[in-house]
């Protein structure tokens, strides 16, 4: 397991600590989701100071989901992500920027697909690589 999971898992979240990768990956995309949908309700009220503190995180989470890329694995699918993750990432620093949503929008879209296609992993494949 790579040390950016690790780091994730050692938080506060009861359930986090049992979690396999498979769940944790999920995990951060949830929290994604989550500040995501934060952000641009700050946006919305001109809470400068949430709006910051919530892309902050999103992109700190990110760049956990570019950490746990296994490059020699995952080959051109995990150059694919890892590149798709920084667009987001510089998507994310616009909206921050700008203080206008209309990035995260694009963000929101990209993760939930990400994280539909993920969750829809079967688990018989999940534990072939959980091991």
């Amino acid at each position: 397991m790579r040390r950016s999971i690790k780091q994730y898992q050692n938080t506060n979240l009861a359930h986090v600590e049992q979690a396999d990768p498979h769940t944790l990956i999920s995990l951060v995309m949830q929290h994604i989701l989550g500040n995501l949908a934060g952000a641009k309700g700050a946006i919305e009220r001109n809470e400068i100071e949430n709006r910051n503190k919530m892309l902050t995180k999103v992109i700190g989470l990110i760049g956990e989901l570019q950490n746990s890329l296994d490059m020699e694995k995952g080959g051109e699918l995990s150059e694919n992500l890892y590149g798709l993750y920084g667009y987001m990432i510089s998507q994310v620093n616009s909206a921050n920027i700008k203080n206008d949503p209309e990035p995260l929008t694009e963000v929101t879209t990209l993760i939930a697909e990400i994280k539909s296609g993920w969750d829809g992993i079967p688990q018989d494949v999940r534990q072939q690589y959980n091991k």
